[in-house]
């Protein structure tokens, strides 16, 4: 029987205008119809979920995550994997479980700790884990000298790269991810420091070129970590798929973007904007060097993105290693000047697009994966409110107290903090889509 949800407000296409009073349909996992109610065929003996007091949405879809790793435990990243593999996995579920409470039903994950990355998404589809349904790069790949080797493999030279990705491919990655930019002269956290946020090039061209043809040919998009500079021109050129970061974009590479149709991915607001949980929060911000690097790229950030948004850009907010967090990047995103409309396409419809499910996802309409959240205020008018997630539906199942006598840890406790999802008044009958829990 199929369940009808009330709101107070229907965003159900983020690219649409909001619909008062607005009525979502659902049987199963699908989404029947969307609008309002007096446009569609209501039976009255349909159960109804009462959310008419909030703003109800489609799930949020993170573009950008690193499943154990976790800033809110408040150590430099290579320390997360320094941690035995059961803490680390163990960490890793309880971090996509926040992730799914705060409304986020979909993410794709680009890089961690071999191993790690297939079973997650593996025992979340057959439903042994609870978390966003994730899209797997399987290894993050660079060059010998390149950045992160604490959550990416080495690859070096035009046919190494070709070898690694036909291996990744043959071990079901959904994505190439590839550290294009940025270079470490030594293994401590502060020679990895040291290289990043930079826009020297750690692959060549013709290693670009050759990586992203071959991963193309076997049907698998490309993700590349690029701060900006030549390499993520080059990438541009060779049809990259999605440029993660660019803090250092320029003025001539808003063009590129636009011609080249490359998602801006995860621009890492809420590390440079979020005096609470950014750099200012981090130790690192004493060190004088470090904190002018970081202040260059966010003057260049706040600069040009919202540049790039105007001239069509499709941005994708991700929270990277920072979880149950992507209201904090979608405010960045709006007080950076974008509209609240852009704010949230970017973690809806935009990303939807660059993930290639934006036929089942991003928005509510019929056929599309009942992927519904309720949220406490209008995100058009302030978009912070998609903190105070009140509900979460993913592919027609209820979400509910996830973090029940979870750490703090795994919460974001700024203005409020991430509720649990609430359960919603019920009628008719007594129970919430014919399932007992998650």
């Amino acid at each position: 029987m199929p369940t009808l949800i009330r709101s107070k407000l229907l965003i159900a296409d983020p690219c649409e205008p909001p619909i008062s009073g607005g009525v979502v349909i659902i049987d199963g996992e699908r989404v029947l119809g969307a609008g309002p109610p007096a446009a569609l065929n209501v039976d009255q003996a349909w159960e109804t979920l009462d959310w008419s007091s909030w703003t109800v949405m489609p799930a949020l879809i993170d573009g950008h995550a690193h499943i154990t790793a976790n800033n809110r435990f408040r150590v430099p990243l290579n320390v997360h994997f320094e941690l035995d593999t059961a803490t680390a996995v163990l960490r890793g579920a309880m971090n996509l479980r926040s992730d799914l409470a705060t409304g986020v039903t979909t993410m794709r994950t680009l890089g961690d700790r071999e191993g790690i990355e297939k079973p997650f998404q593996e025992a979340i589809d057959r439903k042994e884990a609870a978390g966003p349904r994730l899209k797997a790069c399987v290894r993050a790949l660079r060059p010998g000298h390149g950045t992160a080797p604490f959550l990416s493999f080495p690859a070096d030279g035009a046919a190494e790269l070709e070898d690694r990705i036909r291996e990744n491919v043959s071990h079901g990655a959904d994505w190439t991810k590839l550290f294009i930019t940025n270079v470490r002269d030594g293994n401590t956290f502060e020679d990895y420091l040291r290289g990043d946020l930079t826009d020297i090039a750690a692959y060549s061209r013709e290693e670009i070129e050759a990586a992203i043809g071959v991963s193309h040919n076997l049907g698998v998009p490309v993700a590349a970590h690029a701060i900006g500079g030549p390499a993520m021109r080059w990438a541009m050129d060779a049809g990259i798929d999605s440029i993660e970061h660019a803090n250092l974009l320029e003025a001539k590479d808003v063009d590129l973007f636009v011609k080249s149709g490359a998602y801006l991915s995860d621009p890492n607001l809420q590390l440079f904007f979020d005096r609470e949980v950014g750099f200012e929060s981090f130790e690192t911000w004493h060190m004088d060097w470090w904190r002018r690097r970081v202040e260059r790229a966010r003057e260049r950030t706040a600069r040009h993105l919202p540049e790039a948004v105007r001239a069509g850009v499709k941005v994708c907010l991700g929270t990277d290693s920072t979880h149950a967090t992507l209201w904090r990047e979608a405010r960045a995103l709006a007080d950076l000047g974008v509209s609240n409309a852009d704010a949230i396409r970017a973690v809806t419809t935009n990303t939807a697009e660059m993930l290639d499910v934006a036929d089942r996802l991003g928005r509510l309409a019929p056929g599309y994966l009942a992927d519904v959240i309720a949220v406490d205020g209008n995100p058009l008018e302030d978009v912070a409110c998609l903190r105070r997630v009140r509900g979460v539906i993913k592919a027609g199942e209820s979400v509910e107290n996830l973090l029940s006598g979870a750490s703090e840890v795994f919460r974001d406790q700024a203005e409020g903090g991430v509720p649990v999802a609430i359960e919603a008044p019920r009628i008719k009958p007594n129970r919430l889509l014919g399932y007992a829990g998650d």
